[in-house]
């Protein structure tokens, strides 16, 4: 006798259930982070629209928000209503472009948060960052702040202007903080802010571009739209390719897409976290970097990507594993645990802290 299928139930493309914005001593609850990315970086939001995390250019760099880690010293992107409010959340469906609505008694806004994919078709920004106001009702008075804090909150920003638009720098890395219908920025000496109202029926657009070791590209809100749209294309595209036809296919296919964040797109290496210095016991010393690739971890997320019919992912870290074997055997054999040290550099970081 054949089992009936199980019945279907919710997913993390569904909005989730209202809930209030709550911090404790500054830091959001862990379970109210989702994650965004583009292949190669990626960016942890909070329910209450601050992003808290994000290493530019890749996912391995130095952070230019950390604030999940350090609430005073490592940096953030704030983005909500000035009123109190509720927050629901989902994935546009197949996709990692998120979605927060936020209810408040004056109105409702809708907030589209995505690290845009690359567009070879025009010149864009080396990464990009790009948040899309919409109010669906009543008139909402929104706040916004984005204090960028370059390596681990080490390097002070230098703000300047651009053709008018704020931009921070420090060493080889640049951000433009570039804001459409999104009240009039002011900038200080290492934040840039706004209020503005969302009315009904109306767009606003904030957008950060980041540069390294580059020129910085200065995009136009027209350019970024774009670019959002396509990218919510993109990933759709990619999850219609898979091949799962279980039982709660939804599921399945959400977890592909947060595997897929995990994808290095240049080398095709699978790393084990996207983010650094979780401890492995609270109050304990082992708060380990673990944005690295290790063999036994990515054989399991291979085999999933496998069986989901993700061949281009698995033949990437193939080949990656073969151009060690040939030009690093050393990496390798370190790779493959049989290594007698660690070749790579390490050190304790002291100046973000780990919140107990």
């Amino acid at each position: 006798m054949t089992a009936p299928p199980p019945a279907s139930g919710p997913t993390p493309t569904d909005p989730d259930t209202a809930q209030p914005l709550v911090r404790a001593d500054g830091y959001a609850p862990l379970r109210d982070y989702a994650v965004i990315g583009d292949g190669r970086s990626a960016a942890l939001i909070a329910r209450d629209g601050s992003v808290d995390w994000l290493a530019w250019p890749d996912l391995d760099s130095p952070t230019l928000f950390a604030a999940v880690l350090d609430q005073a010293r490592g940096g953030g992107f704030l983005l909500q209503p000035d009123v109190p409010c509720t927050a629901t959340r989902r994935y546009l469906p197949g996709t990692n472009v998120l979605e927060t609505t936020f209810t408040t008694v004056q109105g409702t806004v809708r907030l589209t948060d995505a690290l845009t994919l690359a567009d070879d078709l025009s010149l864009a920004p080396g990464r990009e960052l790009v948040r899309r106001i919409e109010c669906l009702a009543g008139s909402v008075p929104m706040r916004w702040s984005v204090q960028p804090r370059f390596e681990y909150g080490t390097r002070a920003p230098l703000m300047t202007q651009r053709a008018g638009i704020p931009v921070a720098v420090s060493g080889p890395d640049a951000v433009a903080v570039c804001a459409w219908n999104a009240g009039n920025p002011q900038c200080t000496s290492d934040s840039v802010t706004a209020r503005f109202h969302a009315d009904a029926g109306t767009r606003a657009l904030i957008a950060l571009a980041y540069a390294h070791q580059e020129p910085l590209v200065l995009p136009t809100r027209a350019e970024c739209e774009d670019r959002l749209d396509k990218t919510t294309v993109a990933w759709r595209q990619w999850a219609e390719q898979r091949t799962y036809t279980g039982p709660w296919r939804e599921a399945v296919l959400r977890s592909a897409l947060a595997l897929k964040l995990l994808v290095f797109a240049p080398s095709g290496a699978v790393a084990a976290a996207a983010t650094t210095s979780l401890p492995e016991e609270l109050g304990g010393e082992r708060n380990w970097d673990y944005r690295f690739s290790w063999v036994r971890d990515s054989a399991f997320t291979l085999d999933a990507f496998l069986k989901l019919g993700c061949a281009p992912e698995a033949t990437s870290y193939l080949l990656l594993k073969k151009c060690l074997a040939w030009s690093e055997p050393v990496v390798a054999r370190l790779l493959r645990g049989r290594g007698r040290g660690c070749l790579l550099p390490h050190g304790l970081l002291t100046v973000i802290r780990w919140r107990l």
